[in-house]
């Protein structure tokens, strides 16, 4: 029995006398959701559903809430307690309670009441595919020329859809549960063979693509674009990203030069934007895929240029006003911070709460990076790198960012409890403002500055293999 079994069996033992006059019953109209919240981050939680607020609960006074819901659409919702979200299903007739630890998120979520079983399982599948990840499982087999790495493949898919279907057939499981169950087993499956050209060093993707088993991508005949109850499921969404990569890529590849894939190519984007809007129906799931692709390349490109083609073929294409406003306003953001120019002017309070001028703060290089309280993995890391790169370039200021709306002695305690060392720590007097105003998307954004306080780039990252060689540039000019 794994841990979480464990937990999940001593939980619903100690939950069945202090919490069975917990649960309300629910009929065939409505259903149920409750629970405990350990460590609470915030005296709240949103349930949201294809992001949309359905309501805002609020915790008691023992840190429980609970809510019904009526003449409901059954399927996926998101609960979110202001700083981490999960997923859960909800059915006709469910009566939930959920009990988590704030810090082990994740791994403490556990449920008791009608709809807990598959709730449960949901969540083992969830941790699971986390540690697959976390190992780089997927990565490790794709270096496997074709046919073994697709025998290889079926054999962990089988496993996973032989267990699911003892599961099924003990329990006696809903139709909607089945469904989201066996999608989150296959869509990760097909997400790791459209990930395969891309993953496999051994050869170009043009080499790899014509190395390809005529029945490699046989599953796409049968693949749904436009599945309603999947439309914000995760493995889902991963799939259709991977994929809409890899058929973008193949038609990229027919009339151009090249044999390699290029992200950062405006053409192959533009063949990405050309892919989603003749596969993709569904217009929340064409919207959200048009304006991801069109933000992450303005996030991972310096050509300004192709900013604005780019954003001409996603506007003709995308049909929601404010994706088309807000992919406006960071384009134009972004051409505010092109290499060259001097650091916007952002306010920052230090440890005594005094107001200081980022700009003011540079006299030398310096790199700039940000932190929030949700990527805990992400703030230990950058924190762990900047220490070393200083050690290894004193001449470089390093000024480390917090991006939340916390006061000083909260932005210390996170970093204590993450034993974090303290060093040139500020945060932004006007978060929303100022994470506008840098781009502070994603998280792991890094500005490399020089001593005239003009920005290098605004983009880096310190766990790329480039730089250092970054940071020595500046150094020398």
């Amino acid at each position: 029995m794994s841990f979480k079994s464990f937990y999940i069996l001593l939980f619903a033992s100690l939950s069945l006398v202090a919490c069975k006059k917990d649960i309300v019953q629910s009929d065939e109209h409505s259903a149920f959701i409750g629970g405990e919240i350990i460590n609470p981050n915030s005296n709240y939680i949103v349930l949201t559903k294809s992001h949309k607020v359905i309501d805002t609960i609020t915790l008691d006074k023992k840190n429980r809430f609970s809510y019904r819901l009526t003449d409901f659409k059954p399927g996926l919702y998101n609960f979110y307690d202001g700083h981490e979200q999960q997923f859960i299903l909800l059915q006709p007739k469910d009566s939930l309670l959920l009990r988590l630890n704030t810090i082990e998120f994740d791994e403490s979520l556990v449920y008791t009441g009608t709809g807990a079983k598959e709730n449960n399982y949901l969540m083992e599948m969830f941790l699971e595919n986390e540690k697959e990840d976390n190992e780089n499982k997927t990565l490790i087999i794709s270096q496997q020329d074709p046919i073994p790495f697709q025998e290889k493949l079926n054999e962990i898919r089988e496993e996973k859809l032989s267990r699911l279907n003892k599961f099924i057939k003990k329990n006696k499981t809903t139709k909607m549960f089945n469904k989201i169950a066996k999608a989150n087993i296959n869509y990760r499956y097909y997400s790791s063979k459209e990930f395969y050209p891309f993953a496999n060093y051994s050869k170009s993707e043009l080499d790899m693509f014509n190395s390809l088993p005529d029945d490699f991508y046989a599953y796409r005949k049968g693949i749904d674009y436009n599945d309603e109850l999947l439309k914000d499921y995760p493995p889902y969404n991963n799939f259709l990203k991977f994929h809409i990569n890899n058929i973008a890529l193949q038609e990229h590849l027919k009339h151009s030069n090249d044999t390699n894939y290029d992200e950062y190519s405006i053409d192959y984007n533009l063949d990405k934007i050309t892919a989603i809007d003749n596969n993709i129906n569904n217009e929340y799931k064409k919207n959200s895929l048009l304006y991801y692709t069109m933000i992450h390349f303005i996030h991972i490109s310096k050509d300004t240029d192709g900013y604005d083609e780019l954003y001409k073929s996603f506007n003709e294409k995308c049909t929601n006003k404010k994706l088309k406003e807000s992919a406006f306003r960071i384009v134009n953001s972004y051409k505010r911070l092109k290499p060259g120019l001097s650091i916007p002017s952002v306010v920052l309070l230090d440890k005594e709460d005094k107001e200081v001028e980022l700009a003011k703060l540079i006299k030398k290089p310096a790199v700039v990076y940000f932190w929030d309280k949700k990527n805990k993995l992400y703030l230990v890391d950058s924190h762990k790198r900047a220490q070393e790169l200083e050690k290894k370039y004193p001449e470089v200021l390093f000024l480390s960012i917090n991006t939340d709306s916390i006061s000083f002695q909260e932005q210390v305690n996170i970093l204590n409890r993450h034993k974090v060392k303290i060093k040139n720590e500020y945060r932004f007097k006007f978060p929303k403002k100022s994470k506008a105003v840098l781009s502070v998307r994603p998280i792991t954004n890094v500005f490399i500055i020089n001593g005239e306080q003009k920005i290098v780039n605004p983009k880096s990252n310190m766990f790329n293999i480039s730089f250092e060689q970054e940071l020595l540039g500046v150094i020398n000019q």
